[in-house]
């Protein structure tokens, strides 16, 4: 599994940074959308690794 690092937007109107580990991510924004509502994916990245 891959950690993915996303932007939300929450059913208030605000946005929040998450974490979330899946396996692609498509996996992950699948996640996320049945979380949070279709179309809350604001940014979708791997984290850097140093």
């Amino acid at each position: 599994m891959d950690e993915f690092v996303a932007v939300v937007r929450l059913p208030n109107g605000l946005t929040q940074r998450v974490t979330i580990q899946a396996d692609d991510s498509g996996k992950a924004r699948a996640m996320l959308e049945a979380q949070y509502g279709r179309g809350c994916v604001l940014t979708l990245d791997r984290p850097q690794r140093w």
